[in-house]
């Protein structure tokens, strides 16, 4: 073998050696669930009233996740997707959760298989099977009807909240940050490899979108670093009307503050609109 051979073969082997780390640690990069597996209350100013719930996803994996009612009893609750960093507790999600249940929302925050004190390991098929779970528990268990069930997703919780709502009815559908698919977003960070044809993880949900017919939002930051803007804007233009995108200031999660009239503002009145479309008073 030619010094020129062996030097190819050496660079194959390594490419190769590459591809194999990156298939294997897949979701090791994916999900983050952080170092600590208990759930902190959050700042007593906030006056958020958790109630801690137990449920169980259909595979039998035991979960853990958060009620915020709000005051008055508003009519909507909000499903809460959470993206793939840090558990329900963490991240400054609690000062999120706050704002949006000053617009009379109940909140369900979801902790998916993996994350806080839920058990098991985080997989894609399993995170839609969470998300169904804590569905099924506002639903049967809360006795809140589909059409009061708004589904909110961030980061990967966009495609969370897609696959969800693309199998059971809900009032809405409100995507921050959102991508059009970890596979689209995996090639963008690794050009130079065949991500698209490695990945095991799909979360697909620019392939779903385009069938949803109920109302959605979409909420992108401007400069968001994690998930560009461009991904929030292919969703939104291969999805069905009735559909909204509105671009805020800031970077990933962090326009509900930098932005938060704007950002909440939408949302409030999306929520209005829902109600102006079923006639409720």
């Amino acid at each position: 073998m030619t010094g020129t051979l062996r030097l190819l073969a050496v660079a194959a082997l390594c490419y190769l050696l590459f591809l194999a780390i990156l298939r294997f640690n897949e979701s090791r990069m994916l999900y983050v669930p952080g170092g600590s597996r208990t759930l902190v209350d959050p700042p007593a100013e906030l006056g958020l009233r958790v109630q801690r719930v137990e449920l169980t996803s259909s595979d039998g994996v035991r979960l853990v996740s958060w009620v915020m009612p709000a005051d008055g009893g508003s009519r909507y609750w909000l499903l809460i997707c959470h993206g793939n960093a840090g558990n329900i507790s963490e991240a400054g999600r609690p000062y999120h959760y706050a704002g949006l249940r000053a617009l009379g929302l109940n909140l369900f925050a979801l902790d998916y298989r993996g994350y806080g004190e839920s058990e098991g390991l985080p997989t894609e098929q399993g995170l839609y099977r969470d998300a169904e779970a804590a569905y099924r528990h506002l639903r049967d268990s809360l006795a809140v009807p589909p059409e009061r069930i708004v589904v909110f997703g961030h980061s990967l919780g966009s495609a969370v909240a897609v696959e969800l709502v693309s199998r059971v009815p809900a009032a809405g559908l409100v995507l921050d940050g959102a991508l059009t698919s970890v596979a689209d977003r995996a090639q963008e960070l690794f050009p130079y490899a065949p991500v698209r044809w490695i990945a095991a993880s799909r979360y697909p949900s620019i392939e779903r979108v385009g069938a949803l017919t109920l109302p959605k939002l979409f909420l992108h930051a401007e400069g968001d670093e994690v998930i560009p803007i461009a991904h929030g804007r292919r969703l939104y233009e291969a999805a069905a009307p009735p559909k909204r995108f509105v671009q805020l200031r800031g970077v990933h999660g962090d326009a509900f503050d930098v932005d938060s009239a704007a950002y909440y503002g939408a949302i409030g009145r999306f929520v209005a609109e829902l109600d102006r479309v079923s006639g409720a008073p």
